[in-house]
């Protein structure tokens, strides 16, 4: 399998590239990462172009190995091409429309139940309000038990405004954009780690449903957070990234959570994934270097029981890029080192992988990598 890597600044720039490239290559899927900073529906039109499918959302920064001498890049748009058999694939977005979380869940499973007798997907949710956590519950409804589902919530570079997932046949400001794959000819791992520890004094979640909490503590979320972390409520959003929120939820596993958006009104916050009435939660520590030397050293023992990838997909939280500054690019860096294979990927709102018992969750504040081996 051939594959090809391009990074682009403007939509000229990538209009460019794509015509060279079509001159000695015809790929069968192109991922494709982009800044809003670039018109990301003139940028969906241009990869359309190859006539291939594309897999593709707005970021908080793009990742590519291999292009400069960081694997991190700021407001362009990074593409990987290649040519697997297109029968072992296939992308479609799928907009919201008006259906609730779990029932756009549901149609993105049925449409890859029906695609293969055994497949693994990769998803990206755009929109700011959608439960990512309620859209896998709707994939897994249809699928195996233990099917593979790995991806991240879209970002627009920290405005926290409009995040976009597109394919070659059109976007959505709110849905999901979806890569089923034959799990018996392309082989798909997940892993994912954070680092964070949670500290402080535990309260409860008194009141939410699905991923808006309205009271904690018997408080709203918008008074609490604010006052805890002695910022303006106007400024909550942006500052709880720093600063997740540890979930410990009814059945005993912990996640962390960010806030997307907040209602002023009634002080409400919705997370990127569901909070259950009666979780416990504490907010965690700041991210310092140790968690990065932390992270490589769980991306090493890792790699020692899954060593081989064609190519990795990277979904890492624009949280650990904002704390750990240029030392992000030391994380990378050394997940392409390990697996010496094409690395992409972009900073999300959230992450979408397994835990080490297997369940598919939403985190925050964490990388969520995606391994493609094709047989």
């Amino acid at each position: 399998m051939r594959i090809e890597k391009l990074v682009a600044y403007t939509v000229e720039e990538l209009e460019e590239k794509i015509r060279e490239l079509r001159r000695h290559f015809s790929p069968t899927l192109a991922i494709a990462f982009a800044s809003p900073a670039l018109d990301i529906g003139e940028c969906a039109q241009a990869l359309g172009e190859l006539g291939c499918r594309v897999f593709g959302s707005s970021t908080a920064g793009e990742i590519l190995s291999g292009e400069g001498p960081s694997p991190v890049f700021e407001q362009s748009v990074v593409c990987t091409l290649l040519d697997p058999d297109p029968a072992l694939f296939s992308v479609r977005v799928f907009p919201r429309e008006g259906l609730s979380s779990r029932e756009l869940g549901n149609q993105a499973g049925a449409w890859g139940a029906g695609c293969f007798k055994r497949p693994a997907f990769l998803v990206v949710v755009s929109g700011l309000t959608n439960d990512s956590e309620a859209i896998i519950r709707g994939i897994e409804q249809h699928v195996p038990s233990g099917t593979t589902i790995i991806g991240g919530i879209a970002a627009d570079d920290n405005d926290f405004e409009k995040t976009t997932t597109f394919s070659e046949n059109g976007l959505t400001d709110d849905g999901i954009v979806v890569m089923v794959m034959d799990r018996d000819r392309i082989s798909l791992s997940s892993f994912t780690t954070s680092g964070w520890v949670g500290v402080g004094v535990e309260m409860t979640v008194t009141s939410s449903e699905g991923n808006i909490v309205r009271s904690i503590d018997g408080r709203t979320p918008v008074d609490l957070v604010s006052e805890y972390l002695n910022i303006r409520k106007e400024d909550i959003v942006a500052t709880a990234l720093s600063f997740p929120m540890l979930v410990r939820r009814p059945d005993g596993s912990e996640v962390l959570r960010t806030a997307l958006s907040a209602d002023f009104d009634s002080g409400a916050l919705t997370y990127a994934g569901s909070v259950p009435e009666g979780s416990k939660i504490r907010f965690s520590s700041s991210f310092g270097t140790e968690t990065i030397d932390a992270t490589i050293r769980e991306l090493k023992d890792y790699h020692a029981g899954t060593p081989g990838a064609d190519l990795i997909v990277l979904f890492d939280c624009c949280a650990r890029h904002q704390a750990a500054g240029n030392r992000i690019a030391d994380e990378i860096s050394a997940i392409a080192d390990l697996w010496k294979a094409p690395l992409t990927g972009f900073f999300t709102y959230g992450e979408i992988g397994h835990t080490r018992t297997g369940e598919c969750n939403v985190f925050n504040e964490t990388l969520s990598l995606a391994l493609l081996k094709f047989t």
